[in-house]
């Protein structure tokens, strides 16, 4: 199980408010038991509200800030502004790491955070909260 430490959930929520109407984005750091231990919060290099794409010079500075602290990148988060905390299937067609977790914040029908894996092509929801 992975948690969300009440933190860095409320950076992920607190970025998803900033960037609506457009999806947020951004990448999670965990530690070598697979701990969640910091968010990055990046820019939506394509602004829309119903797709995101990192900026891969952000993404490069996260991945060598996360290095630096004995961390590697084990996770995705993003925002549907117009849906639910459910991996959609434009992100289920997006090319992904296998092991990551992936964190939606949705506004519709109420605020809401989960996490999932993809497996086989397949959302799999997973805990999140300890």
């Amino acid at each position: 199980m992975r948690c969300l430490p009440e933190g860095v959930k409320e950076a992920v929520i607190r970025h998803a408010e900033v960037c609506l109407p457009n999806e947020c984005c951004g990448l999670l750091a965990t530690d070598g038991v697979g701990r969640i231990r910091f968010a990055y919060p990046l820019t939506n290099s394509n602004p829309s509200p119903v797709a995101f794409t990192i900026a891969p010079e952000e993404h490069f500075a996260a991945l060598r800030h996360a290095e630096r602290h004995g961390w590697e990148i084990g996770g995705v988060f993003h925002s549907h502004p117009r849906g639910p905390a459910v991996l959609s299937e434009t992100d289920l067609s997006q090319p992904h790491e296998t092991d990551w977790i992936h964190v939606v914040v949705g506004f519709v029908p109420h605020l809401d955070v989960k996490g999932w894996w993809i497996r086989g092509g397949k959302p799999v929801e997973i805990p999140i909260w300890s």
